[in-house]
């Protein structure tokens, strides 16, 4: 199928395709083809699946032809480095098999913290910030939890509570396998 990216978050790791039909189609970061990843506004071909909660892509393909991606290639992509003030393209950070953060190559100033809200739990259970299960809970979270009251105060509580529990989980592989089936299951609702 062909269609549009409606919204992409590399944060996050997830996003939504309109397809040619209207309908959205959920994806994330493991179901890109490529080395570059897509723009709001690219366009794109895509498999097309049922997932859980609605029409899935798998297989995405940013169409080289899109505008969102050809739009002024040849302008300067450079940043201002709000540490040193220099012009430059940030350097990326690895940390665990997952972008950690940029920085300046001149000054080593931080220009993006690229986990600013993590599944701390779920990262510690899967071993990825951006496994399969995590992105799902991820959007659990955004979606299922975030537009109630509720759901914003259980979100607060569990970013003070569990980080020392996931560095606990993290030390302890027995634990995190007893974990893993909850979590696969919670998932699994969410894909």
């Amino acid at each position: 199928m062909q269609g549009k990216i409606k919204w992409f978050s590399q944060e996050k790791g997830y996003g939504y395709i309109v397809a040619e039909d209207g309908k959205e189609h959920y994806f994330n970061i493991r179901d890109i083809q490529g080395a570059n990843l897509p723009r709001n506004g690219d366009f794109v071909t895509f498999e097309s699946s049922q997932g859980t909660k609605g029409p899935r892509a798998s297989s995405v393909v940013t169409d080289p032809n899109s505008q969102a991606s050809t739009v002024n290639r040849s302008t300067d992509e450079r940043v201002t480095c709000t540490h040193c003030g220099k012009k430059m393209m940030p350097r990326l950070i690895i940390y665990n098999h997952s972008p950690y953060r940029s920085v300046c190559p001149f000054c080593a100033g931080v220009y993006k913290d690229f986990v600013k809200n993590p599944c701390f739990i779920a990262t510690a259970v899967y071993g990825d910030y951006y496994a399969p299960e995590v992105i799902a809970l991820r959007r659990f979270r955004d979606e299922s939890l975030n537009p109630y009251t509720a759901g914003r105060i259980f979100i607060k509580a569990y970013y003070r509570l569990s980080p020392p529990i996931a560095k606990f989980v993290s030390q302890h592989p027995l634990l995190a396998s007893a974990i893993k089936p909850l979590l696969d299951a919670l998932a699994r609702c969410n894909e």
